[in-house]
């Protein structure tokens, strides 16, 4: 998605003109849409909550009947919770936030690693390459024939196993998309809008805690998978 999105908005910028002139349905309806995504950020506790509640007391009663089926549902359940929640939160409106000033550091170096890390510009986020090195490794270990732990027993050494650290790294690599699309092209009826630093600081800091905790992990499992476990 992120690759097909990169194409689709350079595309536009190189295709044909792009009229101005919208008519006034199309204009209500990327307002109401708007209105919609601001609104359910808004009641996003009240609203959250009585979801959670719902999918809680379905997951209960088909545990009753069938516990494999309700705990194989669970995680595509909480990745559609991860991909919402980060849809509404990038696509609400920001208002005033979006003209707080960006950070321009001194150093030449700094600005370039700014520009970066800055996936207003670019869809291609730190947590996409951590996401590919692990599922890379992980077919590669198949391919060449060595056991790699994934440790998938309930019970990881570590903070996490890896298939949670790809689970949790895919949210976040959709959280990054979101915000690219909003700043470069209108969406579902969502006009395209300039996105400030604040949304993209919430990105930052849950990518330091995840990236790096996924980077270590994936670093350590090889490395023990590798050295110690094939000697």
């Amino acid at each position: 998605m992120m690759f097909i999105s990169h194409w689709i908005i350079q595309h536009e910028r190189k295709g044909a003109v792009h009229t101005k002139n919208e008519s006034s349905h199309e204009e209500a309806d990327k307002t109401a849409a708007q209105r919609f995504v601001n609104r359910m950020w808004e009641q996003r506790e009240t609203v959250g909550g009585k979801l959670l509640l719902s999918v809680l007391v379905i997951l209960g009663i088909m545990a009753i009947v069938d516990l494999g089926m309700a705990l194989r549902i669970l995680q595509p359940v909480l990745f559609v919770g991860m991909i919402v929640t980060s849809f509404i939160y990038i696509m609400n409106d920001e208002g005033e936030k979006v003209k707080e000033e960006e950070l321009e550091p001194e150093s030449h170096t700094m600005r370039v690693i700014l520009r970066l890390i800055d996936y207003r510009r670019h869809p291609f986020s730190l947590g996409l390459l951590i996401f590919l090195i692990i599922v890379v490794t992980v077919l590669l270990s198949k391919e060449l024939g060595f056991t790699f732990s994934l440790e998938t027993g309930g019970h990881p050494r570590y903070t996490m196993s890896l298939p949670v650290a790809a689970f949790l790294l895919s949210g976040l690599t959709m959280a990054c998309g979101w915000i690219y699309i909003r700043q470069h092209c209108d969406f579902f009826g969502l006009r395209q809008a300039e996105q400030g630093p604040y949304k993209l600081f919430h990105i930052h800091f849950f990518e330091i805690v995840l990236c790096g905790a996924s980077f270590f992990i994936w670093l350590f499992v090889l490395v023990i998978e590798l050295f110690l476990n094939g000697l």
